[in-house]
Parts: C-alpha cells; structure tokens; sequence
C-alpha cells in the first residue's frame, strides 16, 4: 500500500524501535491508553459492583472497575479516510480499494456527506447553471434544465 510523502518522511526521521506498539491480544485498552496518553482522549476510572447470581437464592455483589473512553477511535481514522478521498476526487471504486471494502453499501455508511458539502454542490450548480455552463468542463448546460429553472423561478415568483 503505498504511503503519502508526509508519512513516509516522518517515519525516516523517527527513531526505530523495538516491540510492539498494540498488545494483540485487546487493541481497543491498548489504543484507549495510547490516546488518553498523547492527548487525543480520556479514560475515566468507574468503580461499582455487578451482582452475580450462582444460586438465585444469595446473589454476590462482586467489585467491578471499568474505564469510560471518549475520544478518538480506530475507525473515526477510516472515516476521515474516506472522506478525505473522496474529497480529493478519487473514484468510489479506487477509495474502496485502498479502504478494503468489499462492498459499496458498507463503503457509502463510511462516506459520511455533511451539509457542507450538500451546500457546495447546490452552489456549484446555481453557478454552473446561471452562467450557462458546468464548472468542471466548461461545456454548455442542457437547454431543458436552463428552462426547467426559469419555469421554476416564475412560478414562485407568481404564487407569491
């Protein structure tokens, strides 16, 4: 897979290490640390106790400690990944390959479209629609859209 140049100028100038970075055997406490550590989340203690019924007659009050996390997660990276992509101008098809997405149905509850961007492409198109010709190619907008528009527009303007 191959890297950005920003990454891969970083990780020359880093010093190697040894070991590794995750535990395999629980990722999520292993990354839950790593970022509470570098600041990218926290970790909040909870003492309380959970009730374990072996006999239904006496349950047992066992101590439970556990840690509320809230921050960054693996797959807020994925995301970001995406839409990043995306973003950028990369096909549906060619982002799926890097992300590994088998399907596009999975691949499109990734892409998350913000209303930003909805209001992007809406101006885009006034812009394109207003001055008779599309952004990106510089070609004529269809006749019927121009017309659809200005029937549009009158009619509003009518039932006002």
């Amino acid at each position: 897979m191959p890297l950005p140049s920003v990454l891969v100028s970083e990780l020359r100038g880093a010093e190697p290490k040894t070991g590794r970075v995750f535990d395999g055997t629980n990722l999520r406490v292993e990354w839950e640390k790593a970022c509470a550590a570098c600041g990218l989340g926290t970790r909040v203690k909870i003492e309380g106790k959970r009730i374990v019924r072996s006999d239904r007659k006496q349950p047992r009050h066992v101590k439970n400690t556990w840690y509320r996390y809230n921050g960054l997660i693996v797959h807020d990276l994925r995301r970001s990944a995406i839409r990043n992509l995306i973003r950028a101008g990369v096909s549906e098809q060619v982002a799926m390959r890097i992300s590994g997405h088998k399907t596009v149905s999975v691949f499109r509850r990734y892409n998350i479209v913000a209303t930003d961007d909805v209001v992007t492409a809406m101006r885009r198109l006034e812009s394109a629609t207003v001055a008779g010709k599309t952004a990106i190619t510089g070609s004529k907008v269809s006749a019927k859209l121009v017309q659809k528009r200005r029937r549009h527009s009158s009619k509003v303007t009518k039932t006002r």
